[in-house]
């Protein structure tokens, strides 16, 4: 082969599977169907499935070897190649450069490795290290326009994921969090309900049980820093020197 193939995601994720064992078309258009694990991502019929066989064959990536079945009828099977072998490998260890192909490639790509049985916190590590630079640039830019916002709360989002799968987010035993201490002794754990970002300040609405609310205002970079976002979960605290009280003038009637 002597210029590798670009392969797109249908072509990636089948040619993985036909090196790992799915040797007929039947079988590795079951993979994809809506009710499997790979199809709750990519959902494929079995004419596309069909197609990407036969782009496969045709960059000699795989090759169609005569089998008997089962009753004797001819059957044939998908075998790699000494291409294909490595382009598999090699695709299926490549971190997706665009953070829109977080849902979609690099999903599907978790998904394979763990039907494969394989360790994933390596390729997870990398895929961060790869978006790290991008969302540095998104989340830099303060425009307010709808687009620049979307963008940059997609940052933090894709961010947040890749921390939670790599096990970072809930990595604490029960052991570790005892030791953690603060002296502030006023802790509420609520939800962020909405973020407002201003030029320095962001305000962070936060929303508390039953049906109580509290806003905090922090540093910008803070809130970019903890990745803030509605939903997520996080403790409040507040330490006060004093306490007013304050009455209805109706109750001293």
């Amino acid at each position: 082969m002597s210029k590798k193939p670009s392969l797109d995601l249908i072509e990636g994720a089948c040619l993985v599977l036909i090196s790992n064992g799915k040797s007929h078309g039947y079988h590795l258009a079951k993979q994809f169907e809506v009710t499997t694990v790979l199809g709750e991502v990519l959902t494929l019929s079995r004419p596309v499935v069909y197609r990407a066989i036969k782009s496969l064959e045709a960059h000699a990536l795989i090759r169609s070897v005569e089998s008997t079945g089962v009753r004797g009828q001819l059957k044939w099977q998908l075998k790699c190649t000494v291409d294909g072998e490595k382009l598999a490998k090699q695709w299926l260890s490549e971190p997706v450069t665009r953070l829109r192909d977080i849902r979609n490639e690099f999903l599907v790509k978790i998904l394979l490795l763990n039907l494969l049985k394989q360790n994933t916190s390596r390729f997870i590590k990398r895929q961060r290290q790869v978006l790290e630079p991008v969302v540095a640039t998104l989340l830099a830019d303060s425009s307010t326009t709808p687009v620049a916002i979307w963008r940059r709360e997609q940052s933090r989002a894709v961010m947040r994921f890749l921390a939670e799968l790599e096990g970072e987010a809930t990595s604490a035993s029960p052991a570790e969090k005892k030791q953690i201490q603060i002296s502030a002794r006023n802790q509420l754990r609520a939800t962020v309900a909405k973020v407002k970002h201003g030029d320095t300040l962001s305000t962070v609405y936060l929303s508390l049980e039953p049906n109580q609310t509290m806003t905090s205002t922090i540093t910008r970079e803070a809130a970019q820093d903890l990745a803030l976002a509605p939903s997520s979960q996080v403790v409040a605290l507040f330490k006060a020197t004093e306490v007013m009280i304050a009455q209805s003038a109706a109750e001293f009637g």
